[in-house]
Formats: structure tokens, sequence, C-alpha cells
């Protein structure tokens, strides 16, 4: 038995996973913290929202069709490591680059607007997607189990 933040936690798979999973939303929420900090200079990286924008709407979408396909295909691991690894922060990243971008002050400009649009879309599509992805994970194999077995 370890004791983490004044809780008594058994050692075993599913806590060394709950463990992970919380140290690695701590991370992301520093960084996340830390991004918005930063001083916003003038328009230098406005040329890469449209595109970024795009991307996180269209990839929420491949997103989530390429984690329904899991379900379908006979052997998904492969598949299950692009998508994880590729596609999921592809879509969420792109839509956090295009908020952080176009980040505080009012929205004056339509476009600015439909990209925050866009980007909020592909991160909730980009979310989903993750949340049916580890519903399957959970579903179709053991806890710390590496894919490809």
């Amino acid at each position: 038995m370890m004791i983490v933040a004044g809780l008594a936690i058994e050692n075993s798979a599913g806590a060394r996973l709950t463990l992970l999973v919380l140290g690695s939303t701590l991370l992301v929420v520093a960084v996340f913290w830390f991004m918005w900090q930063l001083p916003q200079r003038s328009d230098l990286l406005a040329g890469w929202a449209a595109p970024l924008a795009l991307l996180s709407a269209w990839g929420g979408v491949m997103s989530a069709v390429a984690t329904t396909l899991l379900w379908l295909l006979p052997s998904p691991d492969l598949w299950l490591a692009i998508v994880f690894l590729l596609a999921y922060p592809a879509t969420i990243g792109a839509g956090v680059l295009v908020l952080w971008i176009h980040r505080g002050g009012e929205v004056t400009q339509q476009t600015i607007y439909l990209q925050r649009l866009q980007a909020r879309v592909g991160i909730i599509l980009g979310v989903a997607a993750v949340c049916m992805g580890y519903v399957f994970v959970m579903t179709h194999k053991e806890i710390l189990t590496p894919v490809g077995t």
C-alpha cells in the first residue's frame, strides 16, 4: 500500500494507471497555464491560425470516424497507436494553438470568430474521440497491456 496526497492506494495496475493519468493531466494544465501567461506579441503568428483551425475541425471529424472504426476492425492494434499518437494530439493541439494565437481581447473580425469556433469544434470532437477511444481500450484490452499483445 502506498500513500499519495493523504490517500491510501493499493499497489495495483489500476492505481498506477490512475496516478499516471493524474500526473499527465497536471502537466498539461501547467503547460496551458504557462502558455496563456506569455505576453501576446503582434500578429506574427496570425497567418498560421486559418490552416490550424481547419486542421482542428477536420481532424476532429476524422478522429471521431477513425475511433468508430476501432470497433469494426478485426485487429485494431496498429490503428489504435496511430489514432492515439497522431490523430488526437494533432486535432486538439491545433485547436489549442488557434485559441492561443487569438487569445485575449474582444473579437472584432468575423474571420477570427470563425477560426475560434472551428478550433473549439475541433477540440470538442477530439476530446469526444479520445473518450470513445478510452472506452474501446477499457472494454477490449487489459490494463497496462502494450499494444500488439
